[in-house]
């Protein structure tokens, strides 16, 4: 059965809210999302719910049921894998289920595979088609991770700053500072529980002692949590336990160190005596972990994509070697007028491509590419 394009529209969006219900568990998969259809009528849905698990149009057949109609269709947020993973290839269980209509709001990103799924289908004479250029663009944004990291070969790195109106991290260098308010912040556990792994310096452990975790309505969601302290001083006696190395998400905390912090020999006792893993890289001219080991040292740890969070040393250096492929900008109305007030490192200038605004509450959020 074709359907009207004012039908196909609001299918495709359906079809990408339902890949929506992934969200941050499907790494390093895509969220996908799948609608049967029959007589104009969504029968049956579906979604990838984690990595090595049944894809979202095998979860569509599952909860149907039944073999759909002779008429009936499928609505894929992305192009159906063609190719045996974990799991087999859902081109095969859609010419298996009989259904001869379907309808793609994006293509696969690898390009490796980009459009064999689709020609796949057509050869087998199924009538296929892929959604307008602003679909196809939505159903990306949404995969954003997935897709640079299929497209680059490399994590994607994202920075996230919270700004004063005038271009300040905080009033006081060294001090925290509430910069946004209650809408923002929690715009901003969003995203936590989206990426895979966070980061935060060592600066920001010592003045805001973080917890890290994404902290939602339903359930607290811990990413893996890396530390840049290259001399260790997040574990110096003179400091208190800090919460990310002694909650009950301890084990999912990596801090990144140099050989310089490996010979603190106080603070490396107590590093062990929390059972927090430690990364040795190398030493860059100023003294810090050198941001360009990041890509090798995700890639190693099975990560495609992190949230730099904290720090503007830490985002100053992402910059610096242009590591940055992606920037969470919030920004709010408050000033910081102090003498001691802590600058943001990136200009206010800086333009991003395939921004996105958004509004939240007294704040504003402006994200995309670097």
């Amino acid at each position: 059965m074709s359907l009207s394009q004012t039908s196909i529209s609001a299918l495709f969006d359906r079809a990408i809210a339902v890949a929506k219900k992934g969200w941050g568990n499907t790494h390093p998969n895509p969220m996908v999302g799948a609608l049967i259809v029959e007589n104009g009528e969504v029968i049956s849905e579906g979604f990838h719910s984690a990595s090595g698990q049944a894809h979202a149009e095998v979860e569509a057949f599952k909860a149907l049921g039944r073999t759909p109609s002779t008429d009936a269709s499928i609505v894929i947020s992305l192009e159906p894998c063609s190719t045996h993973g974990k799991t087999p290839p859902c081109t095969n269980a859609i010419l298996n289920s009989g259904i001869q209509s379907v309808y793609v709001a994006g293509l696969d990103p690898n390009p490796k595979h980009a459009g064999n799924g689709i020609e796949i289908l057509r050869e087998k004479g199924l009538d296929v088609e892929l959604a307008d250029s602003e679909t196809q663009q939505r159903a990306a944004r949404l995969n954003f991770i997935f897709n640079h990291n299929m497209q680059t070969g490399r994590p994607l790195i994202a920075l996230k700053l919270a700004e004063s109106a005038n271009g300040k991290l905080a009033d006081e260098s060294g001090r925290p500072s509430r910069v946004t308010e209650s809408e923002a912040r929690a715009d901003m556990m969003k995203w936590r529980r989206l990426f895979p792994s966070i980061c935060v310096g060592s600066g920001t452990v010592l003045s805001d002692n973080p917890e890290l975790t994404a902290r939602l309505p339903d359930a607290t969601f811990c990413p893996t949590r890396l530390v840049v302290d290259s001399d260790l001083s997040t574990f110096d006696p003179k400091v208190s336990d800090r919460t990310l190395y002694t909650d009950e998400f301890a084990g999912r905390t990596r801090v990144l160190t140099t050989p310089i912090g490996l010979k603190k020999n106080a603070r490396f006792s107590r590093a062990k005596q929390l059972g927090i893993s430690l990364i040795e890289t190398e030493v860059c001219p100023r003294g810090r972990v050198p941001a360009l080991c990041f890509p090798s040292i995700l890639s190693e740890l099975g990560l495609n994509g992190i949230y730099c969070e904290g720090g503007a040393k830490l985002a100053e250096s992402m910059m610096e070697e242009g590591l940055a492929d992606y920037l969470f900008r919030y920004r709010s109305p408050k000033e910081f007028l102090g003498p001691r007030a802590l600058a943001s490192p990136i200009a206010k200038s800086i333009r991003l491509r395939d921004a996105l605004e958004l509004e939240l509450g007294s704040d504003h959020l402006t994200h995309g590419f670097l």
